[in-house]
């Protein structure tokens, strides 16, 4: 008897020269994407339920004026809460779906949460000195350091999200995507 196969034979193992390694796909875009719909999704919540206040309840508007923000200001953040919402539901989805698309979008959305970020950082900086300036200096130093803690929070978000973003851009995850 031969070790070669016999092709006649139905019943013999076929030769061929497909390796049989299974080759399983990275975990990371749809792990991000999870997250990212879920913080979207709350970030919807947030953005609707402030635009909503900003129109039917006059008085929380004014209560936040008062406080030395712009009502142009707080209802354009509220207005680009709730597109950028809408865009990391895009991105979430289509990371679910393992298609690069997500991926590009999530390098743009990283770009526009960081200027978000000075943008409103110094907004609110603005804000806060305004609102700070009739207090006791006691009263407005210890309102500063409060300030501060703010103000490293606010600079949190885009350091993580670039953390995010460079995982997504790792070589075995560009693969994995269509």
């Amino acid at each position: 008897m031969s070790n070669e196969t016999d092709t006649s034979n139905p019943y013999s193992t076929p030769n061929s020269n497909v390796d049989n390694q299974i080759q399983t796909r990275s975990s990371i875009p749809k792990v991000i994407g999870i997250i990212s719909l879920v913080m979207a999704g709350i970030g919807l919540l947030g953005a609707i339920s402030g635009l909503a206040m900003s129109f039917f309840m006059p008085q929380m508007l004014e209560a936040q004026m008062n406080m030395g923000f712009s009502k142009s200001y707080l209802i354009g953040s509220q207005a680009l809460s709730l597109i950028t919402s809408l865009w990391a539901i895009f991105i979430g989805i289509k990371l679910l779906k393992y298609l690069d698309i997500g991926r590009r979008h999530f390098n743009y959305y990283t770009v526009v949460a960081i200027i978000m970020s000075i943008v409103g950082y110094f907004f609110t900086r603005n804000a806060t000195e305004n609102m700070f300036a009739d207090m006791s200096p006691e009263m407005a130093e210890a309102a500063t350091s409060m300030s501060s803690v703010t103000s490293l929070a606010v600079f949190i978000g885009p350091v993580i999200i670039i953390g995010i973003a460079l995982l997504l851009n790792q070589q075995r995850v560009k693969d994995c995507l269509n």
